[in-house]
Protein backbone atom coordinates (compact mmCIF):
# COMPACT_ATOMS: atom_id res chain seq x y z
CA UNK A 1 0.00 0.00 0.00
CA UNK A 2 2.70 2.41 0.98
CA UNK A 3 4.24 1.82 -2.19
CA UNK A 4 0.96 3.34 -4.34
CA UNK A 5 0.47 6.20 -2.25
CA UNK A 6 2.00 9.20 -4.16
CA UNK A 7 5.01 11.45 -2.42
CA UNK A 8 3.75 14.38 -0.11
CA UNK A 9 4.72 17.38 -1.70
CA UNK A 10 6.00 19.15 1.70
CA UNK A 11 8.85 16.68 1.37
CA UNK A 12 12.14 18.64 0.14
CA UNK A 13 15.29 17.60 -1.10
CA UNK A 14 17.92 16.76 0.98
CA UNK A 15 20.35 19.12 -0.82
CA UNK A 16 18.04 22.30 -0.55
CA UNK A 17 17.82 21.40 3.70
CA UNK A 18 18.64 23.55 5.69
CA UNK A 19 18.85 23.38 9.64
CA UNK A 20 17.53 26.05 11.23
CA UNK A 21 17.05 26.35 15.61
CA UNK A 22 19.58 23.12 16.45
CA UNK A 23 21.40 23.59 19.72
CA UNK A 24 24.62 22.13 19.88
CA UNK A 25 25.19 22.83 23.80
CA UNK A 26 29.04 23.32 24.83
CA UNK A 27 31.72 23.52 22.50
CA UNK A 28 34.13 22.06 24.72
CA UNK A 29 33.81 19.96 27.85
CA UNK A 30 35.51 20.09 31.58
CA UNK A 31 37.01 17.29 33.23
CA UNK A 32 36.61 19.09 36.62
CA UNK A 33 34.89 22.40 38.12
CA UNK A 34 36.40 25.81 37.79
CA UNK A 35 38.05 27.55 40.71
CA UNK A 36 34.97 29.32 42.62
CA UNK A 37 32.12 27.99 39.96
CA UNK A 38 28.70 26.56 41.49
CA UNK A 39 25.58 24.58 40.37
CA UNK A 40 22.67 27.05 39.43
CA UNK A 41 19.47 25.78 38.48
CA UNK A 42 16.10 27.25 37.75
CA UNK A 43 12.79 25.97 38.01
CA UNK A 44 9.07 26.82 36.03
CA UNK A 45 5.87 24.83 35.10
CA UNK A 46 3.06 25.74 33.22
CA UNK A 47 -0.66 24.06 32.38
CA UNK A 48 -0.80 23.15 28.67
CA UNK A 49 -4.43 22.56 29.36
CA UNK A 50 -6.28 25.06 26.45
CA UNK A 51 -8.08 28.25 27.84
CA UNK A 52 -11.22 26.96 25.47
CA UNK A 53 -10.75 22.82 26.59
CA UNK A 54 -14.11 21.42 27.78
CA UNK A 55 -15.54 23.72 25.15
CA UNK A 56 -14.73 22.10 21.95
CA UNK A 57 -13.29 18.64 20.52
CA UNK A 58 -9.53 17.90 21.62
CA UNK A 59 -8.18 14.43 20.77
CA UNK A 60 -6.26 12.52 22.81
CA UNK A 61 -2.80 10.38 21.84
CA UNK A 62 -1.56 6.97 22.97
CA UNK A 63 -4.29 4.68 22.48
CA UNK A 64 -7.83 5.09 19.77
CA UNK A 65 -7.63 6.94 17.03
CA UNK A 66 -10.00 9.67 17.08
CA UNK A 67 -10.90 9.54 20.63
CA UNK A 68 -12.04 12.85 21.72
CA UNK A 69 -11.48 13.99 25.13
CA UNK A 70 -13.98 16.99 27.27
CA UNK A 71 -13.08 16.12 30.92
CA UNK A 72 -9.89 15.99 32.87
CA UNK A 73 -8.64 13.93 36.27
CA UNK A 74 -5.69 16.50 36.89
CA UNK A 75 -3.61 18.67 34.89
CA UNK A 76 -1.15 18.24 31.79
CA UNK A 77 2.24 20.33 32.48
CA UNK A 78 5.18 21.33 31.07
CA UNK A 79 8.01 21.09 33.73
CA UNK A 80 11.43 22.93 33.20
CA UNK A 81 14.74 23.38 34.43
CA UNK A 82 17.85 25.60 32.97
CA UNK A 83 21.08 24.70 34.50
CA UNK A 84 24.79 25.39 34.16
CA UNK A 85 27.86 24.80 36.44
CA UNK A 86 28.84 28.86 36.46
CA UNK A 87 31.77 28.00 34.46
CA UNK A 88 30.38 30.93 32.02
CA UNK A 89 30.29 28.42 28.85
CA UNK A 90 26.64 28.93 28.69
CA UNK A 91 23.02 27.78 30.18
CA UNK A 92 21.06 24.42 29.33
CA UNK A 93 17.35 24.28 29.06
CA UNK A 94 15.31 21.32 29.59
CA UNK A 95 11.65 21.36 29.43
CA UNK A 96 9.36 17.96 29.49
CA UNK A 97 5.65 18.23 28.30
CA UNK A 98 2.93 15.49 29.84
CA UNK A 99 2.35 14.23 26.49
CA UNK A 100 2.87 10.85 24.36
CA UNK A 101 5.55 12.49 21.80
CA UNK A 102 6.37 15.43 20.27
CA UNK A 103 8.38 15.72 16.79
CA UNK A 104 11.75 17.52 16.47
CA UNK A 105 9.67 19.80 13.90
CA UNK A 106 7.88 21.29 17.11
CA UNK A 107 10.71 21.29 19.12
CA UNK A 108 12.55 23.99 16.32
CA UNK A 109 9.39 25.92 16.56
CA UNK A 110 9.69 26.80 20.46
CA UNK A 111 13.47 27.44 19.85
CA UNK A 112 12.77 29.56 17.43
CA UNK A 113 10.13 31.60 19.92
CA UNK A 114 13.54 32.02 22.10
CA UNK A 115 15.79 32.32 19.46
CA UNK A 116 16.81 36.12 20.63
CA UNK A 117 16.05 35.16 24.25
CA UNK A 118 18.68 32.64 23.94
CA UNK A 119 21.40 34.42 22.19
CA UNK A 120 21.39 37.33 24.98
CA UNK A 121 21.26 35.08 27.96
CA UNK A 122 23.97 32.43 26.73
CA UNK A 123 21.62 29.54 26.33
CA UNK A 124 23.62 27.15 24.53
CA UNK A 125 21.53 23.81 24.60
CA UNK A 126 17.28 23.84 24.37
CA UNK A 127 15.41 20.38 24.79
CA UNK A 128 12.31 19.13 24.84
CA UNK A 129 11.22 16.01 25.79
CA UNK A 130 7.99 14.23 27.17
CA UNK A 131 6.95 12.05 29.79
CA UNK A 132 5.05 9.41 27.28
CA UNK A 133 1.84 9.74 28.79
CA UNK A 134 -0.76 7.84 26.66
CA UNK A 135 -3.74 10.24 28.06
CA UNK A 136 -2.26 13.51 26.77
CA UNK A 137 -3.38 15.64 23.93
CA UNK A 138 -2.42 14.40 20.67
CA UNK A 139 0.55 16.45 19.81
CA UNK A 140 1.67 14.39 17.02
CA UNK A 141 -1.56 14.45 14.46
CA UNK A 142 -1.43 10.44 14.42
CA UNK A 143 -4.38 10.12 16.66
CA UNK A 144 -6.34 12.38 14.93
CA UNK A 145 -6.11 11.04 11.45
CA UNK A 146 -9.62 10.19 10.17
CA UNK A 147 -10.61 8.35 6.47
CA UNK A 148 -11.66 11.93 4.70
CA UNK A 149 -8.21 13.26 5.80
CA UNK A 150 -6.41 9.98 3.73
CA UNK A 151 -8.54 10.57 1.18
CA UNK A 152 -8.04 14.44 0.93
CA UNK A 153 -4.02 13.87 1.96
CA UNK A 154 -4.09 11.26 -1.34
CA UNK A 155 -5.80 13.86 -3.61
CA UNK A 156 -3.77 16.77 -2.65
CA UNK A 157 -0.56 14.35 -3.14
CA UNK A 158 -2.04 13.25 -6.98
CA UNK A 159 -2.61 17.09 -7.88
CA UNK A 160 1.22 18.45 -6.23
CA UNK A 161 -0.78 20.22 -3.71
CA UNK A 162 1.12 20.44 0.05
CA UNK A 163 -0.81 19.01 2.67
CA UNK A 164 -1.78 20.34 6.54
CA UNK A 165 -0.88 17.47 9.28
CA UNK A 166 -3.43 15.98 11.24
CA UNK A 167 -2.11 17.52 14.15
CA UNK A 168 -4.53 20.48 16.07
CA UNK A 169 -2.62 23.60 15.00
CA UNK A 170 -4.46 25.51 18.01
CA UNK A 171 -3.05 23.12 20.50
CA UNK A 172 0.51 23.15 19.06
CA UNK A 173 0.33 27.17 19.60
CA UNK A 174 -0.66 27.04 22.89
CA UNK A 175 2.21 24.54 24.33
CA UNK A 176 4.88 26.50 21.70
CA UNK A 177 4.15 29.55 23.62
CA UNK A 178 3.93 28.43 27.67
CA UNK A 179 6.64 25.57 27.31
CA UNK A 180 8.97 28.97 26.24
CA UNK A 181 7.41 31.05 28.41
CA UNK A 182 8.48 28.34 30.77
CA UNK A 183 11.77 28.50 30.23
CA UNK A 184 12.43 32.27 30.37
CA UNK A 185 10.80 31.85 34.13
CA UNK A 186 13.41 29.21 35.19
CA UNK A 187 16.09 31.07 33.44
CA UNK A 188 15.28 34.02 35.86
CA UNK A 189 14.48 32.20 38.97
CA UNK A 190 18.37 30.23 38.67
CA UNK A 191 20.06 30.42 41.52
CA UNK A 192 23.28 29.20 43.18
CA UNK A 193 23.30 25.83 45.02
CA UNK A 194 24.35 22.14 45.79
CA UNK A 195 23.29 18.97 43.83
CA UNK A 196 23.39 15.67 45.03
CA UNK A 197 22.30 12.73 43.20
CA UNK A 198 20.99 8.68 44.20
CA UNK A 199 19.99 5.48 43.02
CA UNK A 200 17.74 2.90 44.26
CA UNK A 201 17.08 -0.58 43.02
CA UNK A 202 13.45 -0.73 42.15
CA UNK A 203 13.10 -3.64 40.34
CA UNK A 204 9.78 -4.24 42.03
CA UNK A 205 7.65 -1.28 40.63
CA UNK A 206 8.41 -2.04 36.69
CA UNK A 207 7.54 -5.20 34.19
CA UNK A 208 8.80 -5.36 31.02
CA UNK A 209 5.89 -7.39 28.70
CA UNK A 210 7.98 -8.63 26.14
CA UNK A 211 10.16 -11.72 26.36
CA UNK A 212 12.69 -11.89 27.46
CA UNK A 213 12.02 -9.56 30.09
CA UNK A 214 14.81 -6.42 30.23
CA UNK A 215 14.58 -3.35 32.20
CA UNK A 216 16.53 -0.72 33.94
CA UNK A 217 15.46 -1.64 37.85
CA UNK A 218 17.43 1.40 39.43
CA UNK A 219 15.04 5.17 39.73
CA UNK A 220 17.50 7.71 39.76
CA UNK A 221 17.49 10.81 41.46
CA UNK A 222 18.90 14.06 41.42
CA UNK A 223 18.34 16.79 44.51
CA UNK A 224 19.30 20.50 44.02
CA UNK A 225 19.73 22.29 47.00
CA UNK A 226 19.57 26.15 47.05
CA UNK A 227 22.26 28.70 49.34
CA UNK A 228 19.36 30.61 49.44
CA UNK A 229 17.41 27.75 51.56
CA UNK A 230 14.60 28.07 49.35
CA UNK A 231 12.75 24.97 47.44
CA UNK A 232 14.67 22.58 46.55
CA UNK A 233 14.30 20.58 43.28
CA UNK A 234 13.71 16.98 42.72
CA UNK A 235 14.76 15.47 39.23
CA UNK A 236 13.91 11.55 38.67
CA UNK A 237 14.96 9.41 36.38
CA UNK A 238 13.05 5.78 35.45
CA UNK A 239 11.51 3.80 32.17
CA UNK A 240 7.79 3.32 32.79
CA UNK A 241 4.98 3.70 30.20
CA UNK A 242 2.40 6.03 31.99
CA UNK A 243 -0.32 4.46 30.12
CA UNK A 244 -3.18 3.15 32.38
CA UNK A 245 -5.77 5.84 32.26
CA UNK A 246 -6.03 6.26 28.51
CA UNK A 247 -7.49 2.60 27.90
CA UNK A 248 -10.69 2.12 27.83
CA UNK A 249 -11.70 -0.97 29.74
CA UNK A 250 -15.32 -1.92 31.67
CA UNK A 251 -14.31 -0.21 34.55
CA UNK A 252 -12.36 3.28 32.89
CA UNK A 253 -14.01 5.73 30.18
CA UNK A 254 -10.32 6.10 28.75
CA UNK A 255 -11.54 9.41 27.41
CA UNK A 256 -10.69 11.89 30.36
CA UNK A 257 -7.42 13.27 30.05
CA UNK A 258 -4.39 12.83 32.67
CA UNK A 259 -0.32 12.89 33.20
CA UNK A 260 -0.88 9.57 34.68
CA UNK A 261 1.25 8.76 37.51
CA UNK A 262 3.72 11.50 36.88
CA UNK A 263 0.77 14.19 38.30
CA UNK A 264 0.42 12.06 41.32
CA UNK A 265 4.16 11.51 41.95
CA UNK A 266 4.52 15.42 41.56
CA UNK A 267 1.77 15.94 44.36
CA UNK A 268 3.49 14.07 46.77
CA UNK A 269 6.91 15.29 46.31
CA UNK A 270 5.47 18.21 46.08
CA UNK A 271 3.73 18.09 49.62
CA UNK A 272 7.07 17.57 51.01
CA UNK A 273 8.04 21.30 49.97
CA UNK A 274 10.00 20.13 46.81
CA UNK A 275 9.51 21.13 43.11
CA UNK A 276 9.49 17.72 40.64
CA UNK A 277 11.07 17.70 37.11
CA UNK A 278 10.97 13.72 35.64
CA UNK A 279 12.84 12.11 32.57
CA UNK A 280 11.63 9.39 30.85
CA UNK A 281 14.16 6.58 31.00
CA UNK A 282 14.94 3.54 28.88
CA UNK A 283 11.12 2.23 28.36
CA UNK A 284 11.19 -0.36 25.63
CA UNK A 285 8.04 -1.28 23.92
CA UNK A 286 6.47 -2.66 26.77
CA UNK A 287 8.06 -1.51 30.14
CA UNK A 288 5.17 -0.71 32.58
CA UNK A 289 4.43 0.86 35.45
CA UNK A 290 3.73 -1.97 37.97
CA UNK A 291 2.46 -1.84 41.36
CA UNK A 292 -0.62 -1.68 40.20
CA UNK A 293 -0.98 -5.13 38.29
CA UNK A 294 -1.83 -6.87 42.21
CA UNK A 295 -2.99 -4.22 44.05
CA UNK A 296 -2.51 -5.81 46.76
CA UNK A 297 -6.05 -7.33 46.90
CA UNK A 298 -7.22 -3.60 46.44
CA UNK A 299 -10.30 -3.41 44.57
CA UNK A 300 -9.25 -0.41 42.21
CA UNK A 301 -10.33 0.66 39.07
CA UNK A 302 -7.20 1.70 36.83
CA UNK A 303 -7.45 5.02 37.60
CA UNK A 304 -7.60 4.64 41.23
CA UNK A 305 -4.61 2.18 40.13
CA UNK A 306 -2.56 5.00 38.90
CA UNK A 307 -3.04 7.35 42.05
CA UNK A 308 -1.52 4.67 44.27
CA UNK A 309 1.21 3.85 42.00
CA UNK A 310 1.82 7.59 41.65
CA UNK A 311 2.30 8.24 44.93
CA UNK A 312 4.11 5.84 46.22
CA UNK A 313 6.76 6.42 43.41
CA UNK A 314 6.73 9.58 45.06
CA UNK A 315 7.56 8.11 48.45
CA UNK A 316 9.56 6.19 47.41
CA UNK A 317 11.70 9.19 45.85
CA UNK A 318 11.48 10.69 48.64
CA UNK A 319 12.34 8.01 51.32
CA UNK A 320 15.95 6.59 48.86
CA UNK A 321 18.22 8.18 51.71
CA UNK A 322 16.61 7.47 55.03
CA UNK A 323 16.14 4.43 57.19
CA UNK A 324 12.71 2.04 57.59
CA UNK A 325 11.50 4.22 60.97
CA UNK A 326 12.27 7.18 59.37
CA UNK A 327 10.32 6.08 55.90
CA UNK A 328 7.44 5.40 58.30
CA UNK A 329 7.71 8.43 60.75
CA UNK A 330 8.58 11.19 58.05
CA UNK A 331 7.41 10.39 54.51
CA UNK A 332 4.48 7.65 54.60
CA UNK A 333 0.94 8.49 54.74
CA UNK A 334 -0.33 6.89 57.73
CA UNK A 335 -4.07 7.52 56.73
CA UNK A 336 -3.98 5.70 53.47
CA UNK A 337 -1.39 2.74 54.58
CA UNK A 338 -4.75 2.15 57.63
CA UNK A 339 -7.21 2.06 54.78
CA UNK A 340 -5.23 -0.30 52.45
CA UNK A 341 -4.45 -2.60 55.28
CA UNK A 342 -8.25 -2.46 56.63
CA UNK A 343 -9.04 -3.31 52.88
CA UNK A 344 -7.11 -6.24 52.26
CA UNK A 345 -5.06 -9.07 54.36
CA UNK A 346 -2.22 -8.62 51.39
CA UNK A 347 -1.80 -5.36 51.41
CA UNK A 348 2.33 -4.47 52.06
CA UNK A 349 3.63 -0.95 52.88
CA UNK A 350 6.16 0.13 50.99
CA UNK A 351 9.06 0.76 53.29
CA UNK A 352 8.74 -2.52 54.88
CA UNK A 353 12.74 -4.00 54.69
CA UNK A 354 13.72 -0.29 53.45
CA UNK A 355 17.22 -0.53 53.37
CA UNK A 356 18.83 3.12 52.51
CA UNK A 357 20.73 4.23 49.94
CA UNK A 358 23.65 6.81 50.18
CA UNK A 359 23.55 10.39 48.18
CA UNK A 360 26.80 11.77 47.24
CA UNK A 361 27.29 15.38 46.04
CA UNK A 362 28.49 16.16 42.55
CA UNK A 363 30.93 18.44 41.70
CA UNK A 364 30.06 21.58 39.90
CA UNK A 365 30.55 19.96 36.14
CA UNK A 366 27.58 20.27 33.58
CA UNK A 367 28.82 19.49 30.23
CA UNK A 368 25.86 19.03 27.42
CA UNK A 369 26.38 18.32 23.42
CA UNK A 370 24.19 17.35 20.98
CA UNK A 371 24.77 16.09 17.02
CA UNK A 372 21.91 16.52 13.97
CA UNK A 373 21.45 13.88 11.70
CA UNK A 374 19.45 12.39 8.71
CA UNK A 375 17.83 9.06 8.77
CA UNK A 376 16.84 6.88 6.23
CA UNK A 377 13.40 5.75 7.23
CA UNK A 378 12.60 1.94 5.76
CA UNK A 379 9.31 1.10 7.74
CA UNK A 380 6.58 0.94 5.47
CA UNK A 381 3.96 2.10 8.10
CA UNK A 382 6.17 4.76 9.12
CA UNK A 383 6.65 6.07 5.39
CA UNK A 384 3.10 5.90 5.14
CA UNK A 385 2.78 7.74 8.07
CA UNK A 386 4.73 10.53 6.23
CA UNK A 387 3.31 9.97 2.84
CA UNK A 388 -0.53 11.14 4.18
CA UNK A 389 0.64 14.19 6.57
CA UNK A 390 -0.41 12.42 9.61
CA UNK A 391 2.58 13.30 11.56
CA UNK A 392 4.71 16.50 12.32
CA UNK A 393 8.42 15.15 11.82
CA UNK A 394 10.44 16.61 9.20
CA UNK A 395 10.68 14.57 5.88
CA UNK A 396 13.71 14.96 3.25
CA UNK A 397 14.20 12.75 -0.28
CA UNK A 398 17.88 12.24 -0.76
CA UNK A 399 19.10 12.06 -4.48
CA UNK A 400 18.17 8.17 -4.58
CA UNK A 401 14.55 9.03 -3.39
CA UNK A 402 15.14 7.34 -0.13
CA UNK A 403 13.09 8.79 2.63
CA UNK A 404 14.56 10.38 5.51
CA UNK A 405 14.28 12.18 8.39
CA UNK A 406 16.60 14.59 10.95
CA UNK A 407 16.90 14.07 14.71
CA UNK A 408 19.10 14.19 17.14
CA UNK A 409 21.27 12.35 20.08
CA UNK A 410 22.51 13.86 22.98
CA UNK A 411 25.38 13.13 26.22
CA UNK A 412 25.38 15.10 29.24
CA UNK A 413 27.69 14.59 32.16
CA UNK A 414 26.30 16.09 35.76
CA UNK A 415 29.67 16.14 37.54
CA UNK A 416 32.39 13.65 36.51
CA UNK A 417 30.82 10.29 37.43
CA UNK A 418 27.11 10.78 36.01
CA UNK A 419 26.24 10.62 32.29
CA UNK A 420 23.08 10.42 30.05
CA UNK A 421 22.66 9.05 26.72
CA UNK A 422 19.87 11.30 25.42
CA UNK A 423 18.06 9.09 22.61
CA UNK A 424 14.68 10.46 20.31
CA UNK A 425 12.52 7.80 20.59
CA UNK A 426 11.46 4.72 23.36
CA UNK A 427 15.32 3.12 23.76
CA UNK A 428 15.35 -1.10 24.34
CA UNK A 429 16.86 -1.18 27.73
CA UNK A 430 19.32 -3.79 26.21
CA UNK A 431 21.06 -1.29 24.49
CA UNK A 432 22.05 0.17 27.51
CA UNK A 433 22.67 -2.18 30.32
CA UNK A 434 22.94 -5.60 27.70
CA UNK A 435 20.79 -8.61 27.35
CA UNK A 436 20.24 -11.64 26.14
CA UNK A 437 18.33 -10.07 22.35
CA UNK A 438 22.35 -8.80 22.03
CA UNK A 439 23.26 -12.07 20.89
CA UNK A 440 22.55 -14.08 17.99
CA UNK A 441 21.52 -17.06 20.41
CA UNK A 442 18.38 -14.95 21.69
CA UNK A 443 17.81 -12.34 18.60
CA UNK A 444 15.08 -12.91 16.07
CA UNK A 445 17.42 -12.51 12.98
CA UNK A 446 20.05 -14.98 14.63
CA UNK A 447 22.98 -12.21 14.69
CA UNK A 448 24.94 -10.72 17.10
CA UNK A 449 24.47 -6.90 17.23
CA UNK A 450 26.91 -4.50 16.08
CA UNK A 451 28.00 -2.72 19.44
CA UNK A 452 28.13 -4.38 22.87
CA UNK A 453 25.81 -2.45 25.55
CA UNK A 454 26.93 1.03 26.54
CA UNK A 455 27.34 0.49 30.16
CA UNK A 456 30.29 -2.28 28.58
CA UNK A 457 31.89 0.97 26.20
CA UNK A 458 31.20 3.82 28.61
CA UNK A 459 31.91 2.00 32.38
CA UNK A 460 33.39 4.96 34.78
CA UNK A 461 29.97 6.37 35.68
CA UNK A 462 26.44 5.72 36.51
CA UNK A 463 24.87 5.86 32.82
CA UNK A 464 21.57 7.19 32.21
CA UNK A 465 19.22 7.51 29.65
CA UNK A 466 17.01 10.63 28.96
CA UNK A 467 14.35 9.31 26.32
CA UNK A 468 11.85 10.79 23.67
CA UNK A 469 13.90 14.13 24.21
CA UNK A 470 13.70 16.30 21.06
CA UNK A 471 11.78 14.12 19.09
CA UNK A 472 9.25 11.33 18.52
CA UNK A 473 10.91 8.44 16.42
CA UNK A 474 9.16 5.04 18.12
CA UNK A 475 11.08 2.18 19.08
CA UNK A 476 14.52 2.08 19.02
CA UNK A 477 15.08 -2.03 18.60
CA UNK A 478 18.18 -3.72 18.11
CA UNK A 479 18.63 -4.06 14.31
CA UNK A 480 19.66 -8.00 14.71
CA UNK A 481 15.86 -8.37 16.90
CA UNK A 482 14.21 -5.96 14.61
CA UNK A 483 11.18 -7.24 12.34
CA UNK A 484 7.47 -5.74 12.15
CA UNK A 485 6.75 -8.81 13.51
CA UNK A 486 8.42 -11.51 14.76
CA UNK A 487 7.87 -14.92 16.10
CA UNK A 488 10.99 -16.43 18.45
CA UNK A 489 11.01 -19.77 19.80
CA UNK A 490 13.74 -19.85 22.85
CA UNK A 491 13.75 -22.66 25.66
CA UNK A 492 10.80 -24.33 23.79
CA UNK A 493 8.35 -21.07 23.84
CA UNK A 494 6.74 -19.67 21.26
CA UNK A 495 6.82 -15.62 21.66
CA UNK A 496 5.42 -12.89 19.56
CA UNK A 497 6.21 -9.61 19.29
CA UNK A 498 5.51 -6.08 16.52
CA UNK A 499 8.06 -3.95 18.13
CA UNK A 500 9.41 -2.85 14.42
CA UNK A 501 5.43 -1.39 13.37
CA UNK A 502 6.34 1.79 15.65
CA UNK A 503 9.91 1.77 14.96
CA UNK A 504 11.42 4.14 12.04
CA UNK A 505 13.77 1.73 10.77
CA UNK A 506 15.76 -1.50 10.95
CA UNK A 507 19.02 0.24 11.51
CA UNK A 508 17.66 2.57 14.15
CA UNK A 509 19.56 1.26 16.54
CA UNK A 510 22.72 0.98 15.37
CA UNK A 511 22.29 4.26 13.28
CA UNK A 512 21.38 6.13 16.73
CA UNK A 513 24.15 4.63 18.63
CA UNK A 514 26.71 5.10 16.02
CA UNK A 515 26.20 8.60 15.88
CA UNK A 516 25.58 9.06 20.07
CA UNK A 517 29.18 7.44 20.10
CA UNK A 518 30.88 9.44 17.34
CA UNK A 519 29.42 12.57 19.87
CA UNK A 520 31.00 11.44 22.54
CA UNK A 521 34.54 10.39 21.22
CA UNK A 522 34.34 14.33 20.44
CA UNK A 523 34.40 15.07 23.51
CA UNK A 524 35.56 12.17 25.19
Amino acid sequence: IYGIIPKNNNWVDIDDYVSENFYAGHSEFLDAPIEGSVWRLGYSQKSLIPDDFGKRPYIMGGYDIGKVTYSTYDDIKVRTICIDDGSGRGVSAFAVIDTVGFANTDVRKIRELLKDFARENNIVSINIGVTHTHSGFDTQGIWAAQPEQIVKAVSANLKGEKLDTSVDKHLLEVIYTRTAASIREAFYNMEEGEMYFAKKNAAGYFSDKSDPSIFIEDIYRFRFAPFSGGKQTIIANFGAHPETVGLKTDDNPGDVLSADFVYYTEQVINKAGYNFMYFQGAIGSLISANRFLSNDGLRLNRYEQTVRYGEEIGYFILGMTLTEEECRTQVADARRESEGMSQSDSYTLWYEGWVPVSERKLPPVFNVAFKEFTYILDNPLIVTVGKLGMANNIMLLDKDNNICTVTEVGFIEFGTDVKVVVMPGETAPELIIGGSTLTAEGSARGKDFVYPALVRMIDDCDLLTFNVMNDSVGYIVPDNDYGIATLRYIDGELTYNADGVLSFGSTAASTFITEFLTLVREFR
